[in-house]
């Protein structure tokens, strides 16, 4: 038969082994979703002059486009000595 103080530490392992069941499990699903983002979304890791519309890894997400509205850091990258380019950027049809 098990003592009082035996009981006491299973019951501290097991609680403590539980509660760090619970701190890893949330952090494992997110690393998965941020992979299945990722690969969903391919995006290139550099410049490509002249191609303002690639995505680049480097970058934050730009969201969703307006016409007219301020052109972000991977145009005026892309778009330097380029001239036209950031204008067709701005106020093309995309």
């Amino acid at each position: 038969m098990m003592s009082n103080l035996e009981r006491r530490i299973v019951r501290l392992i097991v609680t403590g082994v539980a509660a760090l069941g619970f701190l890893i499990a949330p952090a494992a699903v997110i690393s998965q979703e941020q992979a299945i983002q990722n690969e969903a979304r391919p995006c290139y890791n550099g410049i490509i002059p002249g191609n303002p519309y690639v995505r680049n890894c480097a970058f934050p997400d730009r969201g969703h486009k307006i016409r007219g509205s301020a052109p972000d850091a991977n145009a005026i990258i892309a778009c330097r000595d380029f001239p036209g380019c950031l204008s067709w950027y701005v106020n093309g049809p995309r």
